[in-house]
């Protein structure tokens, strides 16, 4: 069997690892790391996958911070939630800690904590007790002064009255 030719006798092309990334990236927006994990998967060196993602990024195809801040906003406008929360969703999604923190700072500039717990709370407070809205506010990673000052409930003495 000739070099180059696989067992049938038709000629083996060498992956092109910029098209299936590119095609990696159609399906959805992916991080860098994503993407260069998919092709190294496929069988791309080290190298090759370093040089893929350069090119990608030079091709505009390729841009984590504006991903990152991208996600992180239409995630607070779907469920919002506390800034180390979300730090937590961006970093475990694959975004690199300098990137979430410029990405929180575009999510947190135009909206407060506070005016998200309160829209965290709605349509809750009616059904539920002030114990429950604290417990339901740091799960959604709202730190201690927010809940304090959107549930009026004193955390260091209030909770063992409720």
């Amino acid at each position: 069997m000739p070099a180059g030719r696989d067992g049938r006798g038709r000629a083996v092309v060498p992956p092109d690892f910029l098209t299936m990334a590119i095609r990696y990236l159609a399906r959805a927006e992916r991080t860098a790391a994503q993407v260069e994990q998919y092709v190294q998967g496929k069988g791309a060196s080290r190298a090759q996958g370093h040089g893929v993602i350069r090119e990608l990024q030079r091709q505009g195809y390729l841009d984590d911070q504006a991903y990152a801040t991208r996600w992180a906003e239409a995630r607070l406008s779907r469920r919002p939630m506390g800034r180390e929360r979300l730090k937590l969703e961006l970093l475990s999604r694959g975004f690199e800690e300098p990137v979430a923190e410029r990405a929180l700072k575009s999510a947190y500039r135009s909206i407060s904590e506070q005016e998200l717990a309160c829209q965290a709370l709605e349509g809750r407070t009616t059904r539920t007790r002030p114990l429950q809205w604290v417990r339901f506010l740091r799960q959604r990673g709202f730190d201690d002064d927010t809940i304090q000052q959107v549930t009026q409930v004193d955390l260091e003495t209030g909770l063992d009255e409720l």
